[in-house]
């Protein structure tokens, strides 16, 4: 062997060698590359998930126990409104039973009366059929002329209006006031004495 073929042997496994050492290099390289890529990445997801927790706002237990517990609320029923019980029913009271008809004649007492004369009395009698006043007298005494004439005027006028009303309450005649008051109370007494 030529010592120029020796000398392009050395240098090719030389250059063999470098290619060899390039070649692991490259490859060394790629791998660092790719492994910095996945820890560059695997930081970005990192804060990501961080970033991502610290904006997810805390829910308390409490609050969505309470939330719940209010859509499943279930409200009772309002109680039935009482019926007061009825009140006592009170039977109507009999009606009274219809008076009886008075028929007959019924005198009233004598009622004294004063005027400037003297003394004075009159006592009125009543007559009834059916209870309904049918005629009306009355008799009188006096002491002096001047009321024998007031009475003698004003009886006839009394007995008539006791007819009309058919009661006691009878109108007084006008300038005989005091015999007319004597007059009704006298009235009044023998109705009252009818119905008994």
């Amino acid at each position: 062997m030529s010592r120029t073929t020796s000398h392009r042997r050395v240098i090719a496994a030389v250059g063999l060698g470098a290619a060899v050492v390039l070649g692991q290099t490259a490859a060394l390289t790629t791998q660092a590359s790719a492994s910095s890529g996945k820890v560059h990445a695997s930081s970005k997801h990192h804060k990501a998930d961080k970033h991502h927790h610290a904006k997810k706002p805390k829910k308390h237990h409490h609050e969505t126990e309470t939330e719940d517990g209010d859509d499943n609320k279930v409200s009772a029923p309002a109680p039935a409104p009482s019926t007061p019980p009825a009140p006592p029913v009170t039977p109507p009271a009999p009606s009274p039973a219809p008076a009886a008809l008075v028929n007959g004649t019924f005198k009233g007492k004598t009622v004294t009366f004063n005027t400037e004369g003297g003394n004075n009395t009159v006592t009125v009698t009543v007559t009834l059929a059916k209870s309904v006043v049918t005629n009306a007298t009355a008799t009188w005494t006096t002491t002096d002329g001047t009321s024998n004439r007031i009475i003698t005027s004003a009886v006839p006028t009394l007995n008539k209006e006791v007819i009309k009303a058919n009661s006691a309450s009878v109108a007084a005649v006008s300038g005989a006031t005091l015999v007319s008051v004597a007059y009704s109370t006298s009235l009044q007494n023998a109705l009252t004495v009818s119905h008994r």
